[in-house]
């Protein structure tokens, strides 16, 4: 796979960064693959720190790639990803209502560990692909399938390999009496459903139908929740990961053709388009796909630990608090996402486009931050008085939710315009620093003498001090640029 490189720049067009621009007419053909994790950033821009060159996009007919700055993709990132979060935050209520609170834990165990494998296989490639298939063109079919084909199978191999060595989960999905091998079957399907179930969200962004997240995530979360009520009733812990694991063979088959049609109708439509050459896929997903396997972790083993160190029920009442600071982070992070696909759209305008990001990201979700602290008690108290202790935990965690924003919306900004290193060491930092923490507090199975609640309190303390410690690295990092002085990271 090769291309014509070039190596012409021009003059820094961003407060924050430095974006290397193409000139017009000078990117070759390059052939390339890619796909990405469940929750992770997007980029559009030229890599040239990658040593590929740049990238020019290709003439198209099709006006729903065009943006006027990415609000609307955005918006639509954002709402999909509050519905999946917001429909699994519903899906727990139901769970804690049907079943006793350590089934709960142990379910949870089997959901957090097979989207766990999903988004460490995905290699980061939705980003990727939110950042090539813009520019693919008549490539953009090829680009696609061959990210696809090589998640899926790997996601399942992987997947297959943990519910080896962790058999207590197939136990859980193979029910009280089933085979085990049943159960390590359904999880490696699962493990490669979930793998691409959130890429084929970023296929459609980048193609120009980022609403059509939206209806496809809210379908999901009604069937889901749907089959939780009535298999939850029937198999317990079993049934809870069979609401998952259905719905999401169904949807990854019938998302298939679809996209099988949009992705071609939006090649035909192209004159040209170019593909990543070989060293710039390499490059990009190296630092960014390990920086990925730490978010991941962050997102579902952080949750998984504290189950494993506390015990079924106290690690229930605390994954039911993560998963709700999880919905407003989900969603902050997918609003970032469309900063990458807006760059690569409309470079000249990099600096205006970082400034306003930063402001709407701060505008939507600080109160949302605050809300979520104000109902913490009552919220919790839904799902039972042993999910309501910890409603100190869930503030605390909304509260480093509100310092972790900045790092957002920096990770954002690395990931559109290209510099994937400095993006790799903020984000694994800052995720693999919350999961050392949740691993060395000093933990008890037993029952605490001031309630669960004061016995997770922490591993909240924790991630706070992680969030602030890694803004005011990033805020330092700002100082240093303004200043004219080049930042470390």
């Amino acid at each position: 796979m090769t291309g014509h490189k070039s190596h012409a720049t021009e003059p820094d067009l961003s407060a924050t960064v430095p974006i290397p621009l193409a000139r017009p007419g000078t990117a070759g053909t390059r052939a390339g693959h890619r796909g990405m994790s469940a929750i992770a950033e997007l980029q559009t821009q030229p890599i040239m720190i990658l040593g590929a060159g740049p990238m020019t996009p290709p003439t198209t007919a099709d006006a729903g790639t065009k943006s006027s700055g990415g609000i609307g993709e955005g918006l639509a990132l954002s709402i999909s990803s509050a519905l999946g979060a917001l429909a699994g935050l519903a899906s727990w209520l139901i769970a804690a209502r049907l079943l006793p609170q350590a089934e709960v834990g142990h379910a949870a165990a089997v959901v957090s560990a097979f989207i766990l494998i999903a988004g460490i296989t995905q290699l980061n490639l939705g980003l990727g692909l939110i950042r090539w298939l813009p520019v693919a063109g008549r490539h953009a079919q090829p680009l696609a399938w061959r990210s696809l084909l090589l998640i899926m199978p790997l996601s399942a191999i992987v997947g297959l390999g943990y519910v080896i060595a962790v058999p207590d989960l197939a136990r859980t999905a193979a029910g009280a009496d089933g085979p085990l091998a049943v159960g390590m079957c359904l999880f490696a399907l699962a493990t490669a459903g979930w793998g691409v179930f959130v890429v084929h969200d970023y296929i459609l962004v980048a193609i120009g139908k980022p609403w059509w997240t939206v209806w496809r995530n809210g379908l999901f979360a009604v069937v889901r929740i749907s089959l939780l009520v009535v298999l939850g009733t029937a198999f317990g812990a079993q049934g809870v990961v069979l609401s998952w694991v259905g719905p999401i063979v169904v949807w990854i088959g019938v998302g298939s053709l679809v996209l099988l049609v949009v992705v071609r109708r939006f090649a035909r439509q192209a004159e040209g388009g170019t593909m990543p050459c070989r060293s710039e896929v390499v490059g990009f997903l190296g630092p960014t796909a390990t920086a990925q396997v730490g978010y991941t972790l962050l997102l579902n083993q952080v949750p998984l630990v504290v189950i494993l160190r506390f015990g079924p029920e106290s690690g229930a009442a605390f994954f039911i608090a993560w998963q709700a600071a999880v919905v407003i982070e989900t969603a902050a992070n997918y609003y970032m996402h469309s900063l990458s696909a807006s760059w690569a759209r409309t470079p000249n305008r990099a600096a205006e486009l970082t400034s306003s990001s930063r402001r709407r990201l701060l505008m939507i979700f600080l109160p949302a931050l605050a809300v979520g602290a104000v109902l913490a008690g009552p919220g919790l108290s839904i799902f039972g008085p042993g999910y309501a202790a910890a409603a100190d935990v869930l503030r605390l965690l909304l509260l480093g939710l509100a310092f972790r924003l900045l790092v957002v919306h920096e990770l954002g900004v690395r990931t559109a315009a290209g510099h994937g290193m400095a993006y790799a060491r903020l984000h694994t930092a800052s995720a693999l620093l919350v999961l050392v923490a949740a691993l060395l507090v000093p933990a008890s199975t037993g029952t605490h003498p001031d309630g669960v609640g004061a016995a997770l309190l922490p591993v909240a303390l924790g991630y706070v001090a992680v969030q602030v410690a890694c803004a005011v690295h990033v805020v330092l990092v700002r100082i240093r640029r303004r200043a004219g002085r080049p930042a470390t990271t």
